[in-house]
């Protein structure tokens, strides 16, 4: 793992909150249409195809 200095750190952690609000305006979006939650499939295609382990 790389080290980060503070100041990246301090940037990284405004990319991950500006993420996480465009997420969460996304999300928004999607469930005022009757699109959210994504379905198994939709899912799966936006992880490539893999075949990842549920959690449940």
């Amino acid at each position: 793992m790389e080290n980060l200095t503070k100041e990246q750190i301090e940037q990284k952690k405004e990319q991950l909150k500006k993420l996480m609000q465009e997420a969460n305006a996304l999300r928004e979006e999607l469930a005022a249409v009757g699109a959210w939650p994504l379905d198994e499939d939709d899912l799966d295609n936006v992880a490539g195809g893999l075949i990842l382990p549920r959690l449940s």
